[in-house]
């Protein structure tokens, strides 16, 4: 007989992975249908700003010039970025070719288009900032990932001594709350909002927390 929590079962992680891909494909789809080119625009230079003032210039600039080599290498070189502008715009080429097109080309639809494209590729490269500032507190996170980790081994051998029994409850709480905060996590990269360089270690501060928990309580079959 599987004694095993719903939570531990395979399918459930994976259930949670296709949900929470859909979400932030959801996300995307609303934030470039919705959100003013300008307005991504000043969240992007405000944001740079706070990565500087939080980071300092020296990281601020490795965290852009990873951003970038990620953007270049994973959409620029192999021609996305490029490729949707020829598809759904009317380059020179082709307004030679059919001359009728010309007034579509400065019709407001044509605007429209191209300014919906600029949001979607600024949301991404934005994204991809993100996620190289978390990538610059690795340190920190494995810190946090570790010290979580061993107050929580304490704890559940503490639990043992005196058989005191752990809490299932606390335990798949906690655990349903770090797929909850990685969804969080996700989400925010794409966020039509600067986010604050101080909410890696915030976050990081719940993780461990989080953690904690989750192997305090773990039970006596893994």
């Amino acid at each position: 007989m599987d004694e095993r929590p719903a939570d531990a079962r395979p399918g459930h992680g994976l259930w949670a992975v296709l949900v929470g891909g859909l979400l932030l494909m959801m996300e995307l789809v609303v934030l470039v249908a919705l959100v003013p080119g300008l307005w991504s625009q000043q969240v992007r230079e405000s944001e740079a700003a706070w990565l500087r003032a939080g980071l300092g210039e020296a990281t601020a600039g490795a965290v852009r010039a990873r951003a970038e080599s990620w953007y270049a290498r994973l959409l620029v070189r192999p021609g996305l970025v490029a490729g949707t502008y020829e598809l759904l715009l009317p380059g020179p080429q082709d307004l030679a070719r059919s001359p009728e097109l010309a007034p579509l080309a400065t019709s407001p639809g044509w605007a429209w288009v191209q300014s919906r494209l600029d949001v979607l590729w600024v949301t991404i490269y934005q994204a991809l900032e993100r996620l190289a500032v978390l990538t610059a507190w690795w340190p920190y996170l494995l810190l946090v990932v570790l010290a979580g980790g061993g107050e929580g081994w304490v704890r559940r051998r503490i639990r043992q001594a005196s058989f005191a029994y752990p809490s299932p409850l606390a335990h798949r709480s906690a655990l349903r709350s770090m797929m909850g905060l990685a969804l969080l996590a996700g989400l925010g990269l794409l966020l039509p909002v600067p986010v604050p360089v101080l909410t890696v270690p915030l976050l990081g501060a719940v993780l461990a927390v989080l953690i904690t928990v989750a192997v305090g309580n773990a039970q006596k079959r893994l």
